[in-house]
C-alpha cells in the first residue's frame, strides 16, 4: 500500500510538471521566444492568457488567428512561438495546449548603469546597477570583462578599489533571456605638476591623461580662484573640430588651435608675482563623468623654472631644444609628419620613374617588332636574277679592254692615208 502511494504522488508529480509556469522575461521593444516541445509536422495551439493567439494545422500548414492582441506580431514555426516589438500589456501567461506547456511572460524596462559614472579612477569605488523597474528582487548574473561570473546575484554589486582589470565590458543577464551591456573605463586620473617661473616668463600648465581611453571627452577648463579676471579657454568637442580649446589668446593666457587628444596643457605668459597659487583643470566626459587635477605655480625673480616648459624669448635668436620641431600635430610631433611627407614624395617619385621607363621599353619594343615585321624574305624569282646580273658584271669585268687601232701596226705611223686604208682590209681578210 505505501508503494502504490509513492507511485500515485509521483504520477500526480509528473503530470502537475506538465502544468508548471516557466518565468522568462521580455523587454520593451524587444523579441521573446518559447518552445511547445512538439515534432514539425504537429498541430500547435498557443494561447495568451487562454486568448487564441495562434493555430497551426500540422498535415496542411495552414494557420487561424486568433482575436488575441498579440496575432499580428507573433509568428510560430515548428512548435516554437515568437513575439517582437514586445509591449507592456503582452505580459501574461501563454500556453500551448498540446503539451500542456505554460510560460508566465514578464515585460521589464530595464536601466544598466555605473556610479558615479563609466570613467572611474584607479584604486577608487563604485557600484554597477542593473534595475529591473517593477521586480527589484529578481536575481541577475553579472559577468566580468575578462567572463568571470560574480557570486552576487543582486540587481546592484559593489566594486572595490577598482583597477584596470575592472576596465572593459560588464554583462547583465536576466533569466538568460535578456543581455545588456555596460563599459567601464578605468583611468589613473589627471597627471599635473607644481611648477616653477621666473618673474615675467613663460610657463607651461601642464594637464594629461595617462592613457586615451574609450569613454570620449566631451568638455573641460582650467580655473584659478585667486584670477577672477583672467578667462581661461574651454574644453568643447565638435563633429567638424574633434576636442579643441574654445576661446580667444588674451594677454595672459595662450593656447594651441590643433585637435587634442590626452593632452590639456594652457600657457600663462608675462607671469607675475600675482599669478601665483592654485590652478585646477577639469575634464568632463561623455555621462557627465568630471576628473579634477590641481597643481601650484610659484613665480620667483631670476631662477630656473621648474616643472612646466618655459618659453623664453630673446632678440637674435630662437629656443634651442627643437622647438618647433616638437610641437604635436594630430597627436605626432612636427618632425615625423615631415619625415613621412618626405618619404611619400620620394616614394612617389620612384614609381613615377619606374612607370616611364617600363613604357619607354614597351615603346622600343614595339619598334623593332614593327622593323621586323616589314623585312620580306627573297623569292626564287628574285635570287635567281641577283645571280645572273651579278655573273653579267662578272664577265665584264673580266673582258680587256680594246687596243687602240694606232698601236696594231707601227708602220702605219709613217704611211699614207690610203696605203694604211688597204693595210686594213687586207688583215681583215
Amino acid at each position: 500500500m505505501p508503494a502504490c502511494k509513492i507511485l500515485f504522488f509521483l504520477l500526480a508529480l509528473f503530470i502537475s510538471c506538465g502544468q508548471c509556469n516557466e518565468l522568462k522575461y521580455g523587454q520593451v521593444g524587444g523579441e521573446v521566444s518559447m518552445d511547445c516541445g512538439v515534432s514539425q509536422n504537429s498541430d500547435v495551439e498557443w494561447k495568451l492568457d487562454n486568448i487564441l493567439i495562434m493555430k497551426i494545422d500540422g498535415k496542411t500548414g495552414t494557420s487561424r488567428k486568433g482575436p488575441s492582441h498579440i496575432r499580428n506580431r507573433a509568428n510560430v514555426s515548428g512548435g516554437k512561438l515568437k513575439v517582437s516589438r514586445l509591449e507592456t500589456g503582452d505580459a501574461g501567461v501563454y500556453s500551448c495546449s498540446q503539451t500542456g506547456k505554460r510560460y508566465t511572460l514578464h515585460i521589464v524596462s530595464v536601466s544598466v548603469f555605473a556610479k558615479p559614472g563609466p570613467v572611474l579612477v584607479q584604486s577608487s569605488s563604485a557600484e554597477l546597477h542593473c534595475d529591473i523597474t517593477g521586480h527589484p528582487n529578481t536575481e541577475v548574473q553579472w559577468m566580468s570583462p575578462s567572463n568571470d561570473k560574480k557570486d552576487d546575484k543582486k540587481q546592484v554589486i559593489h566594486l572595490k578599489s577598482v583597477t584596470s582589470k575592472d576596465d572593459g565590458q560588464w554583462t547583465c543577464l536576466i533569466k538568460d533571456d535578456l543581455k545588456f551591456s555596460l563599459k567601464l573605463t578605468v583611468v589613473a586620473g589627471l597627471q599635473t605638476t607644481a611648477v616653477e617661473v621666473s618673474e615675467g616668463g613663460k610657463i607651461v600648465l601642464p594637464c594629461s591623461l595617462p592613457q586615451r581611453v574609450s569613454q570620449p571627452v566631451v568638455g573641460g577648463k582650467w580655473t584659478a580662484d585667486h584670477l577672477p579676471t583672467v578667462s581661461f579657454p574651454t574644453l568643447k568637442n565638435t563633429e567638424t573640430k574633434g576636442l579643441h580649446w574654445s576661446g580667444e589668446n588674451s594677454s595672459k593666457v595662450t593656447f594651441t588651435s590643433e585637435q587634442l587628444n590626452i593632452k590639456y596643457d594652457v600657457t600663462l605668459i608675462n607671469a607675475q608675482r600675482s599669478d601665483e597659487g592654485q590652478y585646477v583643470c577639469t575634464v568632463e566626459f561623455e555621462g557627465g563623468v568630471k576628473l579634477t587635477a590641481e597643481m601650484n605655480l610659484t613665480v620667483v625673480t631670476d631662477a630656473k623654472p621648474s616643472g612646466g616648459k618655459e618659453v623664453i624669448k630673446k632678440k637674435g635668436k630662437t629656443p634651442t631644444g627643437g622647438g618647433l620641431w616638437k610641437n604635436e600635430v594630430f597627436g605626432l610631433q612636427l618632425w615625423i609628419w615631415i619625415a613621412v611627407g618626405a618619404s611619400s614624395v620620394v616614394l612617389i617619385v620612384l614609381i613615377i620613374v619606374t612607370v616611364l621607363v617600363r613604357q619607354r621599353n614597351k615603346r622600343m619594343k614595339k619598334r623593332v617588332k614593327k622593323l621586323r615585321s616589314m623585312r620580306q624574305p627573297l623569292t626564287a624569282k628574285d635570287y635567281c636574277r641577283c645571280r645572273a646580273e651579278s655573273e653579267v658584271e662578272l664577265v665584264e669585268q673580266e673582258r680587256p679592254l680594246p687596243v687602240p687601232r694606232q698601236q696594231h701596226n707601227p708602220r702605219t705611223r709613217t704611211a699614207g692615208s690610203n696605203h694604211t686604208i688597204e693595210k686594213s682590209r687586207v688583215q681583215d681578210y
